[in-house]
């Protein structure tokens, strides 16, 4: 095209431009993630599900397996506390991370102790052979969700969308033209970057839930036999009497305190109606 276009022209051909390029690019994401997609699926669902490596030409595709376990651990009642800050020092000792830690002292006999951790896949024994030194797993469950669609739709979307900034930032320099040309290349590029940015969002956030594994722990006290004995509803009923009673009075003082403020309007409302009644009454006898 000859540089010396009139302006005319440079504006038709940027309004035409414009939209072509954001269709091709959104045609694209959304061809390539229905495309790859359903075979990557069907690849993984082939593959064991142990393979957590790279994928290697000629090798079976990656799957992406967002796996978290849940785990009891019983262990000596003045040993809760100090297990529960030993795992967190060594989680993040060994690259992970503590999202959630939460300590309940209780009477000092049953103390309780969550932590929710997320850890990389080659540590995890470490963390197992900490807690079989300093207390007894008595319950453990494994889930494994694969995300491995999810994964391969969101880079299709990233790389379509990163080729669409580019051309739009080359567009941008290469082809200078009058103010309303440049300010709607500028607007489709600001929408192109902010979709781009929430899809790194959530390639962060998928990557956070497969490279890592997800840890969800409990530590306690042995139970006593009474504890782990037929009767044990009864004693547990017993002891959520008083919490019972408590909660249905604290109700019934928060319905007579909603109640008050009615009852002063209305009582004095009552007692003018009832006297103007009565006066009509005697009026007519």
């Amino acid at each position: 095209m000859n540089l010396t276009m009139s302006l005319a022209e440079s504006s038709s051909f940027h309004k035409v431009l414009i939209p072509l390029l954001l269709a091709l690019a959104l045609t694209a994401c959304g061809q390539q993630s229905a495309e790859t997609a359903p075979e990557m699926s069907l690849a993984a669902a082939a593959a064991p599900a142990a393979d957590m490596a790279e994928a290697k030409p000629g090798a079976t595709p990656r799957r992406y397996l967002a796996i978290s376990h849940y785990l009891e651990v019983e262990t000596a009642a003045e040993q809760v506390e100090p297990m529960w800050r030993q795992l967190q020092a060594k989680v993040v000792s060994l690259g992970g991370e503590v999202v959630s830690a939460e300590l309940s002292r209780g009477d000092n006999r049953h103390p309780t102790a969550t932590l929710s951790l997320r850890l990389p896949p080659q540590h995890v024994p470490s963390l197992y052979a900490l807690l079989a030194k300093g207390g007894e797993l008595v319950n453990t469950r494994t889930d494994s969700e694969d995300k491995t669609a999810e994964v391969v739709d969101v880079e299709a979307r990233l790389k379509n969308l990163t080729e669409a900034r580019d051309r739009l930032r080359q567009m941008l320099a290469e082809r200078p033209g009058k103010l309303s040309d440049v300010l709607e290349v500028q607007q489709a590029l600001t929408e192109t970057q902010s979709q781009l940015d929430s899809f790194t969002g959530q390639r962060k956030a998928l990557a956070d839930q497969t490279d890592k594994v997800k840890l969800d722990l409990t530590l306690r006290p042995p139970r006593s036999v009474i504890e782990r004995s037929a009767l044990s509803p009864l004693r547990d009923a017993w002891h959520s009497m008083g919490y019972t009673a408590s909660a249905s009075l604290a109700g019934l003082l928060t319905f007579i305190a909603s109640l008050l403020p009615w009852l002063l309007l209305l009582i004095p409302v009552g007692l003018f109606i009832r006297r103007a009644w009565r006066k009509r009454r005697a009026a007519k006898m």
